[in-house]
């Protein structure tokens, strides 16, 4: 008696092992769908500038160091990107990292999101943007990504 209820256990233990079990191609697809929702949210609640950026602008250093190209082309808001499955460190994992294009924009938004000194009144109104996003697309995330885990399934 002991010994069935032991099986029965062990095949439902693996049968839920399996169902739980994705290959990094499968997570990517999931993970991917969430970093849609998200990116989605991120370039909602990114602040703006007035800067136009037509042709680039040279902020801090346009030397050789920098190959004499201006350093910001484009608004944080159009520089959010993720690859579905890769990392921020470019590995295919299956994890989906929701970033921006490059370091230079990346130190920008963590500038604008936490906070300088001596900030106006309108960088104090627009920190935490990541934070504010991450609370409102979390629900959104979570569905999209279940939505995707039953297709990729087949449940």
């Amino acid at each position: 008696m002991m010994a069935d209820l032991d099986e029965n256990l062990l095949k439902w233990y693996e049968q839920v092992e399996k169902a739980a079990k994705l290959t990094p191609t499968q997570k990517a697809q999931v993970t991917g769908a969430g970093a849609k929702v998200f990116a989605s949210a991120l370039k909602k609640t990114t602040p703006v500038s007035s800067e136009h950026y037509n042709g680039g602008r040279s902020v801090a250093h346009m030397n050789e160091l920098h190959g004499k190209k201006p350093r910001k082309t484009k608004h944080l808001r159009d520089s959010i990107t993720y690859k579905p499955g890769f990392t921020s460190d470019g590995l295919f994992s299956g994890d989906t990292s929701v970033g921006f294009d490059d370091k230079y924009q990346a130190m920008i938004a963590r500038f604008v999101n936490n906070g300088t000194a001596g900030m106006s009144r309108k960088e104090v109104k627009n920190m935490h943007f990541i934070e504010k996003a991450q609370n409102e697309a979390k629900s959104e995330v979570l569905k999209a990504e279940a939505e995707k885990y039953k297709e990729v399934m087949g449940l």
